[in-house]
């Protein structure tokens, strides 16, 4: 490993746990439950047993109404994430892409994902400038709520079907979101790197987490893909599982997993997949063009911290 890329690897971690630290102490004093989960659900062992208490095997999603999906064999989707931890191909339909795109355009956004940092599409050079920040990000929370086509695709049957046959119990939805990436120049990578984005890590919202995420944007390696690396949802060794670190360099995944584990995934505007997010995955850095996507995530117990 280079110099220059073990010191890019510190200091955004440097970052992150200064910027996390407060978050995490007041969310475990807040809920001891989820301190216990962020604590050990790292840990394949109790992961797998608090999962098996968890389990409600008998709990079946109905299709009270036809799916967005009706292609979706939900079976294969569930084998695959099994396996390798994504499963891709779950695209969305033309009009309901066009439908959501439509919202996209005109709705509000939050910069860095900074309630006091509002804008749209239209004014985010001149909000940039009265702040005087970049806004790397945008993140709309709740879209749901302004969007009944976001609404219905998260309420969509097959994808709770895949949900809740994966997460073997009744499924929660956590969050809906849409996030925009913005294409970073030079000037401003220090900036990027304060967000840690572009490293590898696993997430820990519970015992077990399964996100599907869609493309609003044609996305390339230009664009900041979506990277995992395949497997390493049920495959870690004891050093990963042991350490606070949750994000690795990529060389040391590439000569733990190998390079044919690690997948980079290109697609069309409407491309979705499937993701564990126990495995090791990425958001890379946009260079020459914005992304956007829509996540959908599903967990098995919902952490209050009011």
């Amino acid at each position: 490993m280079s110099l220059s890329i073990t010191y890019s690897y510190w200091y955004k971690l440097y970052f992150k746990f200064k910027r996390r630290l407060g978050e995490y102490a007041d969310y475990g004093l807040k809920n001891p439950q989820w301190l216990l989960m962020f604590v050990f659900g790292r840990i394949h062992i109790i992961r797998s047993l608090m999962i098996l208490l968890a389990s409600k095997p008998e709990i079946i999603i109905s299709a009270v109404e036809s799916s967005l999906f009706p292609e979706i064999d939900v079976n294969s989707v569930v084998d695959k994430l099994r396996k390798d931890g994504v499963c891709s191909e779950i695209n969305l339909p033309n009009y309901i892409l066009n439908d959501i795109l439509e919202f996209t355009d005109q709705t509000y956004y939050f910069g860095n994902g900074k309630f006091e940092l509002p804008f749209t599409l239209n004014n985010k050079k001149e909000q940039e400038a009265k702040y005087r920040k970049p806004f790397l990000f945008g993140y709309h929370y709740q879209p749901s709520l302004s969007c009944a086509t976001i609404e219905k695709l998260q309420n969509d049957s097959k994808l709770w079907q895949i949900a809740a046959k994966y997460l073997v119990g009744k499924p929660i939805l956590k969050s809906t979101t849409l996030w925009w990436s913005f294409a970073t120049s030079l000037e401003q990578l220090d900036e990027r790197l304060r967000f840690a984005q572009g490293l590898f890590h696993y997430d820990l919202d519970d015992y077990r987490c399964l996100q599907f995420l869609f493309y609003l944007t044609d996305v390339d390696v230009s664009s900041g893909p979506h990277a995992y690396v395949k497997g390493s949802h049920i495959k870690k060794k004891l050093q990963y599982q042991l350490s606070i670190d949750r994000d690795k360099p990529d060389r040391e995944l590439i000569n733990y997993y190998g390079s044919e584990s690690v997948v980079t995934i290109c697609g069309k505007a409407g491309s979705g997949f499937a993701e564990d997010q126990f495995c090791f995955h990425r958001a890379n850095i946009p260079t020459k063009k914005d992304r956007l996507i829509l996540q959908i995530k599903f967990v098995l117990n919902r952490y209050n911290f009011s």
